[in-house]
């Protein structure tokens, strides 16, 4: 009885680890897109293919039963898209001061 307990226990904590991974893996192919659909236009053309090459490596491993896959295509993507994060986040600050003396901001 022991045994089969510990037997569970390992196949519940899998399950566990394997359907956070798939909801990390959803939220961050979700935000993808829409910061491609967004902002699609901050990016070489070779990188968004590597972006998108991870994308579908991604959803690739969403469709498996594998965490460890998922943790490491969430991984693997969130590195292809740190450039451009950094590059939406600057231009959204341009946005958001354009037009804007430095002497009228409430620092």
């Amino acid at each position: 009885m022991l045994r089969e307990s510990y037997e569970h226990a390992r196949d519940d904590m899998h399950a566990r680890a394997l359907h956070e991974a798939q909801v990390d893996a959803a939220r961050l192919l979700e935000a993808t897109r829409s910061a491609l659909a967004l902002d699609g236009e901050l990016l070489e053309p070779q990188e968004r293919a590597a972006i998108e090459q991870c994308r579908e490596a991604l959803e690739g491993a969403l469709a498996g039963i594998d965490h460890r896959a998922l943790r490491a295509g969430i991984e693997a993507l969130n590195r292809a898209t740190e450039t451009f994060a950094a590059r939406r986040m600057d231009a959204g600050v341009r946005r958001a001061l354009a037009g804007r003396n430095i002497a009228a901001l409430d620092l």
